[in-house]
């Protein structure tokens, strides 16, 4: 027989979920161990202990979840969460504070707790409940039996819709692959490229995007949101901070709400791109840099095409070779020939994710000095060959991306 102790301790240790333990109703143990400011609030205990099967989950208003499984034979219930999807920001955070009854000085502590839970979606979450009810219980409880208890039904017209769409694409032609240019814009963003940005619109100008309200405005306001979502996300990765691109994206979707025709909306999406990735471009450099190293960082990557050394950026903004290299060292914090290659080598990804161009071009293109230095350089920075990685984008580019509208609705709601 299993020493449900025992199990729970072994289960934090694995998983680093919350497990809780409760006896009639009771909070006896919670792994790891802690004070009551961080057990599940009773609204959701409520839910969950009143449960009539075997294993039940249900969502919070902070878009988290937590599981129960009611072990058999007894009057014992296991409690585990929350699990996120997302980190939990300093926003939710506060929110969550109302439900848990926090005061302002207790939050670094309660803040410290979830933001060591690891991050995992409903899906992982749900089979991590399962398997748990199959190593207590020793019976088998299907994914569908869990979500129709409560109420996650999917709705059949969903498929048919589905269908009919895909027949209709397929006959007119339309099937272009939004989720390569959504990879491809997030690459430009996240890099503060504006010249590939620039190419990309012109490109693209005319890509169709599916129906996502029934209203032309609506219609284009939501697509505002979803690409806004998109954009800051990619901007932090790039390096912007969170509270700017939080701060950003609150000023944008107030505005985008406050316009009346879609002319506007549309204005504003390209005013959004081009505001991201001159912010992540320009994050590279401290706020007050003075303007050589602007010009330096920009003819490096307005030339990576050609066999530019320190000593040609040097002769450009009218500086001695030594005295450029000590400036940017200092100031930047990296050498300006390590900067070059890296500039370099980006773009090579970015040739190789979108291209079609082999390897000895993109070699020839970049002005390394051989095919061989290019591969060489190119692994040691990013840890995979050339020729790996073209594979491993166009694997993922024939890759449907799954949940993208759970997850992109939470994080809309987190902004």
């Amino acid at each position: 027989m299993i020493d449900i102790h025992d199990f729970c301790t072994f289960l934090y240790s694995a998983s680093y979920v919350p497990v809780y333990l409760f006896e009639h109703k009771e909070l006896t143990f919670s792994y790891p161990d802690q004070d009551k400011s961080t057990s599940p609030p009773l609204q959701y205990l409520e839910k969950l202990l009143e449960a009539d099967t075997q294993v039940s989950f249900t969502a919070t208003q902070f878009y988290s979840y937590y599981g129960c499984i009611r072990i058999k034979n007894s009057n014992s219930n296991l409690i585990i969460g929350p699990v996120n999807d997302f980190p939990y920001t300093t926003e939710t955070l506060s929110v969550m504070t109302n439900d848990f009854s926090i005061g302002k000085s207790d939050f670094d502590n309660f803040a410290e707790f979830f933001h060591n839970i690891p991050q995992q979606n409903l899906d992982q979450f749900v089979k991590l409940l399962l398997f748990i009810n199959y190593s207590l219980n020793q019976t088998k409880v299907s994914r569908e039996e869990v979500q129709q208890s409560v109420g996650y039904q999917i709705d059949r017209s969903i498929d048919q819709k589905y269908t009919e769409k895909s027949v209709e694409a397929k006959e007119e032609g339309l099937l272009l692959n939004n989720y390569a240019v959504e990879k491809e814009l997030v690459r430009y963003i996240e890099t503060g490229n504006l010249a590939g940005l620039n190419k990309l619109t012109n490109r693209t100008r005319n890509l169709k995007i599916g129906t996502i309200a029934h209203n032309t405005l609506r219609q284009w306001k939501n697509t505002f949101i979803i690409a806004l979502t998109i954009y800051t996300r990619a901007a932090m990765k790039g390096g912007l901070t969170p509270t700017v691109s939080y701060q950003l994206a609150d000023i944008y979707l107030q505005q985008v709400e406050r316009l009346t025709n879609v002319d506007e909306v549309k204005a504003l999406i390209n005013q959004v791109q081009i505001d991201y990735v001159n912010r992540v471009a320009n994050s590279i450099l401290p706020i007050t840099s003075d303007n050589i190293l602007h010009q330096v960082v920009q003819y490096v990557r307005d030339n990576t095409n050609k066999n530019i050394t320190v000593q040609t950026i040097a002769e450009f903004v009218g500086y001695s070779r030594p005295s450029l290299s000590r400036k940017v060292k200092r100031e930047l914090g990296f050498d300006l020939s390590t900067f070059i290659r890296k500039c370099k080598l980006e773009e090579a990804r970015d040739l190789l994710a979108y291209t079609d161009k082999s390897i000895s071009e993109i070699s020839n293109y970049l002005c390394f000095s051989s095919q061989s230095h290019f591969q060489k350089t190119f692994k040691a920075l990013f840890g995979i060959t050339p020729h790996a990685y073209r594979k491993l984008e166009q694997v993922r580019g024939n890759e449907e991306p799954t949940g993208s509208h759970v997850s992109m609705s939470i994080q809309l709601k987190k902004l």
